[in-house]
């Protein structure tokens, strides 16, 4: 797809989507074409789409069911909101976002070493291994990997709510990763401990742990918030 160089894919598709449902070629509960046809379409990988349809949920244009897709719940988002949600933050607003991220996932990790079946199992097993081998790599980044372990935990849960609200952080939580990750790139021993961290966690997950897991996955992101610079983490 041809676009704007200075725009990240994401956004160009995230306002390509808000103009069709503001022109009606999408109506207020229409569901939107799935993020495979979305991404052949703008000739695209699903992750930009994702990030696009994240955006969306975000402002309140549309509505995400597992399963079942997105479906358009508002033609007339206000602009004001959305440049708030995902305009430039401040330094301080974005530390107090990811400080209520490490509330939510770190008790997200000990509701998901209690309630986690064998099937939810699999999926944050693969999702470990994923990311593992995202990471071997000492100079590939490894984003969409590292987020996707995390949203497994989440949606472990099975907490509608605590779900919702991760995916509405999804844009400042991988803004804030891909900084902290490129501070890691072709740094061997930063990136094995990280990798060690997010092993903790998976361990004490897979274990049914929940005091170690809500005590490695606090320990993994104070660390990385110290790394953006917040001089409140203890």
């Amino acid at each position: 797809m041809e676009h704007d160089s200075s725009k990240r894919l994401s956004e160009v598709i995230f306002e390509e989507l808000v103009t069709r449902i503001k022109n009606n070629k999408y109506k207020i509960g229409d569901r939107l074409p799935s993020e495979s046809i979305l991404s052949k379409e703008f000739e695209v990988s699903r992750y930009p789409i994702r990030e696009a349809l994240s955006k969306l949920t975000s402002i309140g244009y549309i509505e995400s069911f597992q399963g079942k897709g997105s479906y358009v719940i508002n033609n007339d988002a206000s602009d004001s909101f959305r440049q708030h949600a995902f305009g430039r933050f401040s330094d301080k607003d974005l530390l107090d976002i990811l400080e209520m991220r490490t509330i939510i996932e770190v008790e997200a990790a000990g509701i998901c070493a209690i309630r986690r079946t064998e099937e939810d199992m699999k999926f944050i097993d693969y999702a470990f291994q994923e990311y593992k081998k995202a990471h071997q790599d000492e100079y590939a980044l490894g984003l969409e990997a590292d987020y996707n372990f995390h949203k497994c935990i989440v949606q472990c849960t099975k907490n509608q709510y605590m779900i919702k609200t991760f995916e509405n952080l999804e844009e400042i939580h991988l803004n804030a990763l891909e900084y902290s990750l490129n501070l890691n790139k072709g740094m061997i021993e930063k990136r094995e401990s990280v990798i060690k961290e997010h092993e903790i966690i998976y361990n004490a997950i897979k274990n049914q742990e929940e005091s170690n897991a809500k005590k490695a996955m606090k320990k993994h992101l104070v660390t990385m918030r110290k790394k953006l610079g917040d001089i409140r983490c203890r």
